[in-house]
Parts: C-alpha cells; sequence; structure tokens
C-alpha cells in the first residue's frame, strides 16, 4: 500500500506555504485564511457551522476567530433566538481581503488540478472525501470530536 500519509501531509504542508506566501502582505495567521474564505462565502454561518464544514474542533475554530476578531476582520452576533449561538460576518476590512483570499484559493486549486482531466480531478475528489468521511467517523467513534 503507498504512503497516503506522507503525501497527504507533504500536499498540506507545501499548499500552506503557497497561501502563506501569497497572502504574506495579510495580517492573517497561517490557517485562519480558511476561516474568512467559508464566512466569505456564507455570512451569518454560526461557530458550530463553521467547525463542522472545515473538519475542525470548537476550541481551534474559536481561536482562529479570537484572533480574526481581534484583528477587526470578523464579527460575531448572537442569535436572538438561542443566546448560545453566535453568527459570523465579515466587517468593511474582512470584506476588503475577502476576494484575495478567495482568488489565492481558487489559484491553489487551479495549480492542483492542472495537469489532470476533468474525469481525473472528480475521481480524485471523490476519493478525498471518501477518505475524509471515514477518518472522521472513527474520530468521532473514539469521542475525540473536538480537537
Amino acid at each position: 500500500m503507498p504512503n497516503i500519509s506522507r503525501y497527504n501531509a507533504a500536499i498540506y504542508r507545501v499548499t500552506q506555504s503557497l497561501i502563506n506566501y501569497k497572502l504574506r502582505n495579510l495580517d492573517i495567521k497561517s490557517g485562519q485564511q480558511d476561516f474568512l474564505y467559508v464566512i466569505s462565502k456564507s455570512e451569518g454561518i454560526s461557530q458550530i457551522e463553521l467547525s463542522n464544514f472545515l473538519y475542525v474542533g470548537k476550541s481551534t475554530t474559536a481561536k482562529a476567530l479570537k484572533n480574526l476578531t481581534a484583528k477587526g476582520y470578523v464579527t460575531r452576533k448572537r442569535d436572538e433566538n438561542d443566546k448560545r449561538v453566535y453568527h459570523l460576518y465579515l466587517t468593511e476590512k474582512g470584506k476588503q481581503v475577502s476576494p484575495k483570499i478567495r482568488s489565492t484559493f481558487l489559484e491553489i486549486v487551479d495549480i492542483i488540478t492542472k495537469d489532470l482531466t476533468e474525469e481525473e480531478a472528480e475521481q480524485t475528489l471523490n476519493i478525498l472525501k471518501r477518505i475524509l468521511g471515514r477518518l472522521y467517523e472513527e474520530k468521532n467513534s473514539l469521542g475525540s470530536g473536538d480537537d
């Protein structure tokens, strides 16, 4: 069996390195661009929905949002019906940087899929979804659902 985890880790590291380099002029920490990107695509998303969408724990989301809020990119608004729930929105500053983050993410996807046919890209996506689903299922069965 090929060493999938080695390639997975390498792809993650190189991708993060490219994203960090391309977004180096923004005052956003590595990995937090994902949070801002998802909020920009789904303003009003709740913190728990954001965690679930990114397959990260609640504490990871809380840390990222604390940083993004402190730097003025994101604002949290309490749900009127359920005071435990916060909905997330971009501030003006967040709206100014979100197009750069979006275009960078799309550029990375283009780089990743450049030499793949449409069919190969679709197959790769389906396989990755299956792998992620299985890993997430295992993580939840172990009770390590947070981080």
